[in-house]
């Protein structure tokens, strides 16, 4: 039977999961609404880096290599980056935005419509995979009693908040929070899912150790600094931290694969009634097409449906669940 802080720790990850999910769909809604302008400027130069093609910025007139110089007037160093102009600057769906630029040495004036935002294959097959593992996490929290299982569940919340944490409304100047938050939710995910391959089905030396905790935390805490500074010093130190925390995910991802790696050899004699067995089935079902479907988009491969190996992701909470009940079932019997 639960005890009072594990009902009151269940409410707290319910209400965590309804408000993300809550968040995503606002944003999801909101969408078709928010202007679509089809360009992009990051850099502190103020240069336009992208513009779609046929989209309204090219229809526009608008080209790659441009430098911004107002935008309603206003001159864009008094201006945040093109992510998180201010509600009074971004245009809706339908309204028209007078931009200057400097193009080879003259000032070019440029009228862009903007059109309602697309939805992409790639928010939505997002969103589901935010979905899945969101409610994953509650039924991991709800259905197994046990410490993998509460483990488990905040890996869940992790990657689902990281997936729908920047897809909420957009909140103007103040758009880098949220954009901030996912960013660090999804650093939190990879160092989550590294602890719990340590500890499951059995925790080991490395898993106890207070030692090697601070070792894998020490990077999100970093990271979350640098994120702060960045919205402080914004735009000198946009986009600054970026490729480092895409590494820090990538070596810890690496490490988690390695622990799990590490869980199969020690506990290759009892693969299926630890769990292991189920987690491996999730790993080839799910992230498998996810690697043809990068590889193919590297090398430019003609694959049928490769647009949606990636929603295979979805799977991989629902076999990390069935691991840990099979293994909190496998201890209720050993102590029966």
């Amino acid at each position: 039977m639960d005890g009072p802080t594990t009902s009151r720790h269940k409410v707290v990850f319910l209400i965590a999961t309804v408000a993300t999910i809550f968040w995503g769909i606002i944003g999801f809604i909101d969408a078709p609404n928010r202007g679509h302008g089809g360009f992009q400027y990051y850099s502190p130069d103020y240069l336009v880096q992208h513009v779609e093609r046929d989209g309204p910025a090219d229809l526009a007139g608008l080209k790659v290599g441009d430098r911004m110089r107002t935008v309603k007037g206003i001159p864009v160093e008094e201006l945040p980056l093109y992510s998180r102009w201010p509600l009074s600057v971004q245009p809706r769906a339908g309204q028209s935005l007078r931009i200057e630029v400097e193009r080879d040495g003259r000032t070019v004036p440029v009228d862009v419509t903007y059109t309602g935002r697309p939805v992409r294959m790639l928010h939505v097959g997002g969103a589901l995979i935010g979905l899945a593992f969101m409610i994953c996490g509650l039924w991991s929290l709800f259905a197994v009693d046990s410490s993998h299982a509460r483990m488990l569940a905040g890996v869940c919340l992790a990657a689902g908040l990281g997936i729908f944490a920047g897809g909420g409304p957009y909140l103007g100047s103040w758009d880098g929070v949220p954009a901030h938050v996912s960013a660090a939710s999804m650093m939190l995910f990879v160092l989550l899912l590294l602890r719990f391959f340590l500890a499951f089905p059995e925790p080991g030396r490395l898993s106890r150790s207070r030692i090697v905790t601070g070792v894998i935390y020490a990077p999100l805490g970093l990271f979350i600094i640098c994120l702060i500074l960045e919205l402080i010093f914004h735009p000198r130190l946009y986009n600054a931290f970026g490729v480092a925390a895409s590494l820090v995910n990538v070596l810890y991802g690496l490490l988690a694969l390695i622990a799990f790696i590490s869980a199969l050899i020690l506990q290759r004699k009892k693969i299926a009634p630890t769990g292991l067995g189920l987690v491996l089935i999730g790993v080839i079902v799910a992230v498998a097409p996810t690697i043809v479907a990068m590889l193919g988009f590297s090398f430019r491969w003609a694959l049928p449906g490769s647009n949606y190996y990636a929603l295979a992701l979805a799977a991989f909470p629902v076999f990390l669940v069935l691991a840990v009940r099979k293994q909190a079932q496998t201890a209720q019997a050993q102590m029966a």
